[in-house]
């Protein structure tokens, strides 16, 4: 059955250049299903940050949170003031997403030209965002109460953070357009 699951994706990836929602969260859906095949072929998780994305698509919210989306959070936590300075937003771009992304296709000969061009990861990652505008993660950190990606329609990518313990009552909008 995996190897349906790559001939399909390989047929997908081929045909779509990742432009649309819908193609986003198709292609997500169908890596969950090729990773839930590895976990239950007894293979060591190699892409939970492709497993967590895969499953904040199909929920209106994450609140499991695991240990690696808990990391990445953290550094986010420790990375933003309420009062931004320049250049603390580079994260929205999902670096460590992306590599594991690319890993996981790379491991099944899928095409992966989304991924290395810099325009088509924008596009992407826009498209993403907006598939999980309004589907928070609630209380990553101790100091995060909610991150969300707000709707801007595809103009880039915008999201909001509110904070609890030490930052309680404070929020902080980040973005950029595309």
């Amino acid at each position: 059955m995996k190897i349906q699951i790559v001939e399909k994706l390989k047929t997908f990836l081929n045909k779509h250049n990742m432009d649309e929602e819908h193609e986003v969260v198709y292609l997500m859906v169908e890596l969950r299903k090729l990773l839930d095949r590895e976990r239950e072929e007894s293979k060591p998780e190699r892409h939970s940050l492709v497993r967590f994305h895969a499953d904040w698509v199909v929920h209106t919210k994450k609140d499991h949170i695991t240990k690696t989306m808990k990391e990445i959070m953290m550094r986010i936590d420790q990375s933003i003031d309420t009062y931004p300075k320049d250049g603390n937003i580079d994260f929205l771009l999902l670096p460590e997403f992306k590599n594991e992304l690319i890993n996981l296709l790379d491991v099944y000969g899928l095409p992966s030209v989304f991924c290395k061009n810099d325009d088509k990861w924008l596009g992407f990652i826009v498209n993403l965002a907006a598939v999980l505008a309004d589907q928070p993660i609630v209380n990553p950190t101790p100091n995060i109460a909610e991150f969300r990606y707000v709707d801007i329609k595809r103009e880039g990518i915008m999201a909001n953070i509110d904070f609890t313990g030490d930052r309680a009552g404070f929020s902080i909008t980040l973005g950029f357009g595309v």
